[in-house]
């Protein structure tokens, strides 16, 4: 389950924020997330509303079959077509954004999101979406790069967990592999 925890106070998407839940049969399935989705934290424990408005792509399931988002985050998806989720999502992480969600905040001990903040942010985009091809192009790609390094970087992890007490206890010498 994608959680709050997944987001970090800085900015980015914590991998190591999910949290692993048996899932009820009775989840809809918008209530399911996909690899490049964008979600929207709407839920702050902290006073300074550092999450709150934050919005991150899921770039990882971290070997996950299945992702489901927790009620203190919202999934957008963009309503045409010819808009891709990268650019909704780059459009979604100015600090224009953040500020809008910001004037939508209440609570006092949790900070909460009003649902109308963002039906009520208004995206500036030409009529003509095609202009937007170019712009769109370049942000998938480096998307999309960011999710392979991710994926690469995750394997090197776990390879490094799992060779490093083997060449410590000697069950396995650098000598004898080829490198």
């Amino acid at each position: 389950m994608a959680t709050i925890k997944n987001f970090d106070r800085k900015g980015g998407f914590k991998l190591d924020g999910y949290k692993e839940i048996i899932p009820s049969s009775k989840l809809k399935e918008s209530q399911h997330a996909e690899l490049f989705d964008t979600l929207v934290a709407h839920t702050d424990l902290t006073q300074n509303a550092e999450v709150i408005g934050n919005a991150e792509l899921i770039m990882s399931k971290s070997g996950y079959d299945d992702i489901i988002f927790s009620m203190d985050l919202v999934k957008v998806l963009p309503k045409k077509d010819s808009v891709s989720r990268f650019l909704i999502a780059t459009i979604l992480q100015d600090k224009k954004f953040k500020s809008h969600c910001l004037g939508y905040v209440n609570g006092t001990t949790v900070l909460h999101l009003s649902k109308k903040a963002l039906p009520e942010y208004k995206l500036f985009l030409p009529s003509d979406f095609s202009t937007l091809k170019p712009l769109d192009e370049v942000v998938t790609a480096l998307y999309k790069q960011i999710s392979s390094n991710i994926s690469e970087n995750t394997y090197l992890e776990e390879l490094r967990e799992s060779l490093l007490p083997k060449l410590m206890s000697g069950e396995l010498d650098v000598p004898d592999t080829n490198l």
